[in-house]
């Protein structure tokens, strides 16, 4: 197609030329005429050029006793040469910078043989497409279905607005900066009809959605490192609940996942150990009425942790207290590797700032999963990468007790569905904690309504908190994957390359036969990569790569949420809410 292009462009440039001759006829036989008093007949072919060069107007028949204008005829058409000329080099110039550009790159790469056409567009990934889905996907809603109540929107593409279902696990890699949060993320959380998770590592996707999240229902924010600048928080307490063994059980492990111990991929062994342990202190705190003063205690050290075995022998799950008991009589030598992890899922708890906002009070709402699922509610946990050795292991129980409430929840629903999907936008939850159900929920969560989009900057981030087993079936599991430019893994995008396939091209070779003294034309056929690495790795901002199920991968246009329709008006909340963080960082300054 690029030589197309270039051919068209050289034809155009010779009928140029062909119309400036043409013209500069017409100038030189008209301006005799004004001349002369009548249109002058020319005695050759050549009567124009003779002129023009030559400076004789011999070759034209003209009236007698009228003179020809030569000179002024020369300077208008030298006028006339030199302003074509100008344009056919400004042309060219102008072509050769757009080739050389982000436009001109993308419009190549739109023009190839390979990437989906309108009509698989239109069919797979279509508004129309997604809303075949509603009557499974959300049986309550009817005919009032919305494209965005069944389907994550992703940008454009040949003029088609572009959806994936919510039953697709989806995953959106990018280098920083690249416009996942501004072009995907945040219109996604606009967009999510239903409860939502999300995570992030800063404030900038709360600053743009709080407000508009509001309008549909309970907005909560769990952010024990403060990042938020907002003045009332989410407090949650991660002992409440853990009368049941099951929820202590499931909670210890996910708040030991969430820890340098349980995302070591050489400690499983200890972590189970850890685990064990935790889930029988918590389950002890749960029943006694302890707090998280108690729950420090008690894992500080094995000494003070005997204190729980009296109440789990009285009020515990059967053999819980004696199997406490046995773990503590055990070789100290192990005791203390076994205790390191207990340790450390309990040592944030001596900061008070954390201490307390895993203290709910009386006037504290508590946060109730149940609750939480029923409506178009939203959780923002907010955590640093800097600060996930401290809360990565409470963000990931908090994130584990929504989902487990909604898996049970889904499996007594008809068709063992949620009613009302629940939505996980994970942004940076790499960098923030080691979720371990996050590859079990993005293979088998969208059958539940339990929809995931996880946004990575690079695999190679899933590959350090899980294990490359664990990323490769994050990855496997995402039947839509979105990949922007920037990238820096040559390897993964050498498999990116060969994922998305091949394109055929053809060109034709002309060659001179001197034996029979004429043209000779050949067609070869190549078969190349439909994108290259480098090209991959060059896709400027605003455009994206979308490889969906066995469909022919799309090329998408990215808008921001600036370019929304209710854009301005998101913008103007975002602004309000900002104000008001400013002043709440303002305030936590000077209390430090």
């Amino acid at each position: 197609m690029g030589q197309e292009r270039r051919q068209l462009i050289t034809i155009a440039i010779l009928g140029l030329l062909i119309g400036a001759g043409i013209g500069l006829v017409a100038l030189t036989e008209s301006m005799i005429a004004g001349a002369c008093g009548e249109r002058p007949t020319a005695r050759t072919p050549f009567a124009a050029v003779q002129l023009l060069f030559g400076g004789s107007a011999a070759g034209y028949v003209t009236p007698e006793g009228c003179e020809v204008p030569t000179v002024g005829i020369q300077l208008a058409a030298a006028g006339i040469v030199i302003a074509v000329l100008a344009l056919v080099i400004s042309v060219t110039v102008a072509y050769v910078r757009w080739r050389h550009s982000d436009a001109g790159f993308v419009a190549e790469l739109q023009a190839r043989d390979g990437f989906a056409d309108r009509r698989e567009l239109k069919k797979y990934l279509s508004a129309q497409a997604v809303l075949r889905s509603a009557p499974t996907l959300r049986p309550t809603l009817g005919r009032e279905a919305k494209p965005e109540d069944v389907g994550w929107p992703v940008g454009k593409a040949r003029g088609v607005d572009v959806y994936v279902s919510i039953e697709d696990s989806m995953v959106v890699e990018g280098a920083p900066r690249g416009g996942k949060g501004s072009r995907i993320l945040i219109p996604a959380i606009l967009d999510w009809a239903g409860p939502l998770v999300t995570t992030s590592t800063t404030n900038d996707n709360l600053s743009a959605t709080f407000r508009p999240r509001q309008k549909r229902g309970d907005v909560h924010v769990f952010d024990p490192q403060r990042l938020s600048g907002l003045s009332r928080t989410l407090r949650y307490s991660p002992i409440a609940g853990c009368e049941d063994p099951l929820v202590a059980a499931q909670r210890s492990r996910a708040i030991i996942n969430g820890t340098a111990l349980g995302s070591s991929s050489t400690n499983g062994e200890w972590a189970d150990a850890s685990a064990t342990v935790l889930s029988r202190l918590l389950h002890a705190a749960a029943i006694a009425g302890k707090g998280v003063d108690d729950l420090y205690s008690w894992g500080s050290s094995p000494g003070l942790a005997r204190r729980a075995v009296g109440i789990l022998r009285s009020d515990g799950a059967p053999g819980w207290g004696d199997g406490l008991e046995a773990f503590l009589d055990g070789d100290p030598r192990l005791l203390s590797n076994q205790w390191f992890g207990v340790q450390a899922a309990v040592a944030p708890l001596a900061i008070p700032q954390i201490r307390d906002v895993l203290s709910p009070g009386g006037a504290d709402a508590p946060f109730t999963p149940a609750e939480f699922l029923a409506g178009e509610n939203t959780l923002y946990l907010l955590g640093s990468s800097s600060g996930s050795t401290a809360m990565g292991g409470f963000l990931s129980a908090m994130l584990d007790d929504v989902v487990e409430v909604a898996r049970k929840r889904a499996l007594s629903s008809p068709g063992a569905r949620l009613p009302i999907p629940l939505g996980l936008i994970l942004d940076e939850i790499a960098n923030m904690f080691r979720w371990e159900s996050l590859p079990r929920v993005m293979a088998d969560g969208g059958g539940r309504g339990i929809c995931t989009l996880v946004v990575l900057q690079a695999l190679s981030q899933a590959e350090t908190s899980w294990s490359p087993a664990e990323a490769a079936t994050i990855w496997s599991a995402a039947t839509a994957k979105v990949l922007l430019g920037g990238g820096g893994d040559a390897d993964h995008l050498a498999d990116i390359e060969r994922l998305i396939g091949y394109r055929e091209r053809s060109r034709t070779q002309r060659s001179w036969n001197t034996e029979q003294m004429g043209h000779s034309v050949s067609e070869q056929h190549e078969r190349l990569p439909l994108m290259t690495v480098d090209e991959l790795r060059r896709m400027p901002n605003g455009t994206g790569l979308l490889s969906y199920r066995n469909r022919r991968p799309v090329l998408l246009e990215l808008e921001g949420w600036t370019q929304r329709r209710d854009g301005r008006e998101i913008s103007d909340a975002k602004r309000d809410l900002e104000r008001d963080q400013q002043a709440q960082f303002a305030a936590q300054a000077r209390d430090v």
